[in-house]
């Protein structure tokens, strides 16, 4: 079986309300969101095409479909209609010395039809100067 990388280290920028703050956390609101955005973004995404793959519903309708076209157009609807999450658990694994980047992991999973497909992610946020904060999620494979 061939393995996929996943997710170059695609950053995300977010903007933080809160100067001051004692640098970036691996569990914010904004935090997860992006972790999710960077992966439910990737075009060539591992998990969601596992869940996609192993989806008897999704099977279904691929069975049904007449053509290729047909075929390749239920595979697209399902990869689209993804949900993702990332789970309530989120490990600070390491900090800098100046507190302005930490590295992060957690559970994250991704459902299609009736298949949930889930990976360890890593992650990492990293805050600038001027306060804006970045998170870049590691490739894995699935």
């Amino acid at each position: 079986m061939k393995r996929q990388t996943v997710l170059g280290s695609l950053p995300v920028l977010l903007m933080l309300s809160g100067c001051g703050e004692a640098g970036p956390e691996c569990d914010s609101l904004d935090t997860r969101n992006a972790v999710v955005k960077v992966v439910s973004g990737d075009g060539n995404n591992a998990l969601v095409n596992y869940a996609a793959r192993h989806s008897s519903v999704v099977e279904a309708r691929v069975n049904s479909a007449s053509t290729e076209a047909e075929k390749l157009a239920v595979w697209e609807k399902a990869r689209q209609g993804a949900s993702y999450r990332l789970g309530d658990e989120i490990s600070t694994n390491s900090r800098s010395k100046d507190q302005r980047a930490v590295t992060c992991s957690g559970v994250l999973s991704a459902t299609v039809e009736d298949v949930t497909a889930q990976k360890q992610v890593e992650f990492e946020v990293e805050q600038a100067p001027d306060g804006t904060v970045s998170v870049s999620v590691r490739p894995f494979q699935f």
